[in-house]
């Protein structure tokens, strides 16, 4: 079978959430026999005046970068010292965060970007959004979000739901090859409200023909309901699941601000990793001139 995690980027911010992650990583790389990037980003605030735009405080980056370079050469010797035949490389970007992983992303061809995540989002979260939630929307690439209170790195028992139809071929191929590399099951679950019954119905019973023939152990369930998000995270936790496994499409993406959409839902209600499948073919491109910026310009006299 193909090997189709080869490049692992992890997103390092030097917090326990995001060393939690580095830990799910190297895991993931050696089943996988992938090679790992160490990447951190370094965020330029500027102002805007007479003169144009300036970076604030100039000195203080290089500062943080010479910092940030020795940490990261740190975890990387001690990730080479345990693992010595994985392969590791730092990176460090100077832009803004998604734009800095995407760059990767197309650079060193990454099939899979790692981050830690806080679960639940606090109210601040809801109105500036999430680091984690701002990655898992904007990168362009397949995305795994470890909660920060995850200890198990192996999947056992992996759940992956069918919900919807998109990207669902590739979806069943990835979660086929995390389970034989965990030597795990696949709990198959069947998820649908009533207007989509039939056409749900029919996909979940062809995959479970498909993993019938490609003999991978599996148990499946099929289940009604209105509230997807819900019933998923509950059953993983009936089902006692290492991981879930998700297209990458928001049902409810058309909420407002204030109501969670699925990926919300998903994140909030959800304890263990969340695998979200993207079509790199169709992911959006992101706009390269977001850098953060103030804007202090002053009236001229007269």
């Amino acid at each position: 079978m193909q090997n189709l995690i080869s490049t692992l980027l992890v997103a390092v911010d030097f917090t326990e959430k995001s060393n939690n992650a580095v830990r799910m990583s190297v895991h993931i790389a050696a089943r996988h026999e992938a090679r790992v990037i160490l990447f951190h980003n370094i965020t330029n605030h500027t102002i805007i005046d007479r003169t144009g735009k300036q970076v604030i405080g100039a000195d203080i980056i290089d500062e943080n970068y010479k910092k940030t370079e020795q940490a990261l050469a740190d975890i990387e010797t001690s990730l080479q010292t345990q693992y010595p035949d994985l392969e590791f490389k730092t990176i460090i970007k100077n832009d803004s965060l998604v734009h800095g992983i995407n760059n990767i992303i197309g650079n060193e061809d990454v099939d899979l970007v790692i981050c830690g995540s806080s679960g639940q989002q606090n109210f601040a979260q809801l109105l500036l959004g999430s680091l984690s939630y701002q990655i898992l929307t904007e990168v362009n690439c397949s995305v795994l979000l470890v909660p920060e209170k995850c200890g198990k790195y192996a999947f056992d028992k992996i759940l992956v739901p069918v919900r919807v139809l998109e990207d669902l071929t590739d979806k069943i191929e990835l979660s086929v090859a995390i389970a034989k590399k965990n030597k795990g099951i696949i709990s198959l679950l069947g998820i649908s409200n009533e207007d989509d019954i039939l056409k749900i119905r029919e996909a979940y019973q062809r995959i479970k023909k498909n993993l019938a023939i490609r003999s991978q152990e599996y148990d499946s369930q099929f289940l009604l309901t209105h509230d997807k998000a819900t019933q998923i995270s509950k059953f993983s936790q009936d089902d006692n699941a290492d991981i879930i496994i998700l297209n990458y499409k928001d049902e409810d993406s058309w909420k407002s601000f204030f109501l969670e959409n699925f990926f919300k839902q998903i994140i909030n209600y959800t304890d263990i990793p969340l695998l979200f499948l993207k079509n790199r073919q169709v992911v959006s491109n992101i706009n390269s001139d977001d850098s953060t910026a103030f804007d202090i310009t002053l009236p001229c006299p007269g």
